[in-house]
């Protein structure tokens, strides 16, 4: 789903911003499942804090640490481990009490005027949320998708990771997955989103809820990841593998950010407001 280069700068800044919390937070609980994992601790002031991830191939490595070395990992462990990933979700959890998450997806909220969207990453469950519109979709292993497997309903074209400039020129909206955080490569897809003067770029998935600043300082607008609402059910959700929506049914809530109220191309709520509905 992503280039192969690394994406430490973007970690880096919210692993420093994080490290007194980290340093404080105990008890760090890991659960790795099939297709995701998570990461819980406790705050000697914010409580149970819990966070999500993507669950890349790989073997899982011992986790009997503390919640500091966890953070660690997002950046020392090589990009596309599962130990990254680990990291992220840790990252995630000691994110959870300063971002102000409000309840929505953005990824079924596109305006009625876009025409065109280009992803990173092939998002196949959200194929059904974007209408009529064109699709161009970066993809990591793009030899490796058949064409007849995408929706006949929704015009779709496939680019490797070097041909981002192309796939970015012209569309309305970009969606860019969060495990680009976890294979690395994301400042390269907003750089490249950057030059494509894209309206709108937002970054989305549970691997993503970390803080958002870093990301909005490189140009994205929306930042959509998950709150974990109920840890025992989504720890037990997780640890059986699945994912998706059967996640959120347990109680991982999908949220977004934003760094403007102005989020062209997109049709959310005129009165956003943070709710634990």
């Amino acid at each position: 789903m992503s280039a192969p280069a690394d994406a430490e700068a973007v970690v880096r800044e919210v692993r420093d911003a994080l490290s007194t919390r980290a340093a404080a937070a105990t008890e760090p609980h890991v659960t790795v499942g099939d297709r995701a994992l998570l990461v819980s601790c406790r705050h000697p002031d914010e409580g149970t804090l819990a966070g999500v991830a993507h669950r890349p191939r790989g073997s899982v490595e011992r986790t009997d640490t503390t919640v500091e070395r966890l953070a660690q990992q997002a950046t020392d462990a090589p990009p596309g481990s599962v130990a990254r990933a680990v990291g992220l979700a840790t990252l995630n959890a000691l994110s959870a009490p300063n971002v102000d998450w409000l309840a929505g997806d953005p990824m079924a909220a596109l305006d009625a005027s876009v025409e065109t969207v280009a992803t990173v990453g092939l998002f196949r469950p959200s194929f059904k949320k974007f209408g009529g519109v064109s699709v161009r979709v970066v993809e990591r292993d793009v030899g490796g998708i058949d064409p007849e497997s995408l929706p006949t309903d929704v015009p779709t074209t496939l680019f490797a990771p070097g041909a981002a400039d192309a796939a970015f020129d012209g569309v309305d909206v970009c969606f860019v997955t969060g495990s680009t955080l976890v294979y690395g490569g994301i400042d390269a897809y907003l750089a490249a989103a950057e030059r494509a003067a894209v309206p709108l770029v937002v970054v989305v998935g549970a691997t993503a809820s970390l803080l958002p600043d870093p990301l909005f300082d490189r140009g994205v607008g929306v930042v959509a990841g998950a709150r974990v609402r109920d840890v025992a059910s989504v720890r037990e959700h997780v640890a059986a593998g699945d994912c998706g929506t059967d996640l959120h049914d347990a109680g991982l809530q999908k949220v977004y950010c934003a760094a403007d109220t102005a989020l062209p191309g997109l049709q959310l709520p005129p009165e956003r407001t943070n709710t634990d509905t």
